[in-house]
């Protein structure tokens, strides 16, 4: 090929990719529209609720602009676990029992066009990736960046299966492809916290005397896997429940919180926070780092279960109890969370009744409570299930017994709306662009 042939193919080449990227963002390969989508794109929307469905494969997409049924799924299995994805775009359905996570696409996300954001809303859709493993339980996710689900493996079958670690983020789902994942040399029930490229996970020691894990072991990602770094030296027995906020990872023990602070890129050091009760769920928010809500039971039958909260501060190593307005003795929490700010938790009881607590920098007043906000409350599962709204002052229950979504306004701490749905829902997850 002569010279100029050559400049010529490269030139043409070079016209056609410009032309391919200016289309796919929605403009054109002509002088006069080659700038048209240099300017940020912002849709006003409030998102979609994935609501599944009691005793079926059933998931229901909510548009919350209309309040109208989008879509309804049809996933493989019925009793799924609904999760976000790390961007807020994909609802990730873990089918335990069945060895299965399958990937909603909801339809509205973002993304980052370099020198603007761009919205968009469209259709939702199944996507026709699925990702095999044995008992898919824990999902932890790092906001924004990736997230980790922790497959339990199963010590009742012959040969048995070892426990896995697995990680997703939203171009990965996009390809129908994991990121990365190691697997374990043995079957048990753990937590797997990605922080950027250090993954927590867990180990049991030999001594153990349950099932559960007693140790958090640090891995260090390498391409497409993750090695052994080392086992971190505090013992954290009837480990249960873990989240990430900021530098420091809280997990929940049989005599308190494991507190564990990233100190560098690789590097992290770990020390226990005593609680006077088991601690088994560990809750926070990417809006407030270094601050977590800690849950445990005190009591066991004969005698009344109650729900018990402790605030857990990472930059003083505390754990304060927190005192609940009108949580009596027996009182069990059915569901909680944070609005999309994080300075207001809402705790639904088991009597229907909503308190609403204030954060104050490491610790929490009461602000108000709602009785009967959900007025009959179910006698088994699936219980009300709470969501907040990532891009508006709302949260939103379910209430399986009236066969309504409660529509909480966190702005005026009241209830704005009640409808109606046409079956019984389980769970219920919000997926969209968080503002």
């Amino acid at each position: 090929m002569k010279q100029e042939n050559k400049y010529q193919a490269v030139k043409t080449l070079l016209a056609l990719s410009l032309a391919s990227l200016l289309a796919a963002c929605g403009g054109s390969d002509t002088a006069t529209s080659e700038n048209k989508d240099d300017k940020v794109v912002t849709i006003d929307t409030a998102g979609r609720l994935a609501i599944a469905e009691k005793d079926s494969k059933n998931l229901i997409l909510r548009d919350l602009d209309n309040h109208l049924t989008e879509a309804t799924h049809q996933l493989d299995n019925a009793g799924a676990s609904l999760y976000p994805s790390p961007n807020g775009r994909y609802v990730v359905a873990t089918q335990r029992a069945q060895d299965l996570v399958q990937f909603v696409d909801g339809g509205v996300w973002q993304e980052d066009h370099v020198n603007h954001l761009h919205d968009y809303k469209q259709g939702s859709k199944l996507m026709t990736w699925k990702l095999a493993g044995s008992r898919p339980t824990h999902y932890d996710v790092q906001v924004g960046k990736q997230a980790a689900i922790f497959f339990d493996g199963d010590s009742a079958v012959t040969p048995v299966k070892n426990a896995s670690v697995r990680l997703i983020t939203d171009a990965s789902i996009a390809s129908g492809a994991v990121a990365a994942g190691f697997d374990l040399n043995s079957s048990i029930h753990g937590f797997a916290e990605p922080i950027d490229n250090k993954i927590l996970s867990v180990s049991r020691a030999a001594d153990a005397t349950d099932t559960l894990p007693t140790h958090v072991q640090l891995y260090q990602r390498n391409g497409n896997t993750y090695t052994s770094d080392r086992q971190l030296a505090t013992r954290c027995n009837g480990m249960h429940g873990s989240f990430t906020a900021g530098k420091f990872t809280a997990v929940g023990c049989m005599d308190g919180v494991m507190l564990i602070e990233h100190t560098g890129p690789n590097t992290v050091s770990d020390k226990k926070i005593p609680t006077p009760i088991r601690i088994g769920t560990l809750m926070g928010h990417v809006k407030a780092p270094e601050q977590f809500i800690a849950i445990g039971s005190e009591g066991a039958a004969p005698a009344p279960v109650t729900t018990r909260f402790y605030a857990i501060a990472g930059s003083n190593a505390s754990a304060t109890a927190i005192t609940v307005a009108g949580w009596e003795n027996g009182t069990v929490q059915r569901a909680s969370g944070f609005d999309r700010n994080s300075n207001r938790f809402y705790i639904l009881d088991n009597k229907g009744n909503l308190s609403i607590l204030q954060r104050q920098g490491t610790t929490w007043s009461n602000v108000s409570r709602i009785v009967g906000l959900i007025p009959s409350m179910p006698t088994a599962a699936p219980w009300p299930a709470i969501s907040a709204n990532g891009a508006k002052d709302e949260i939103y229950f379910t209430d399986p017994v009236a066969r309504q979504l409660v529509h909480f306004n966190t702005a005026t701490a009241s209830v704005s709306a009640r409808r109606d749905l046409s079956f019984v829902p389980a769970t219920a997850l919000w997926v969209g662009i968080s503002r």
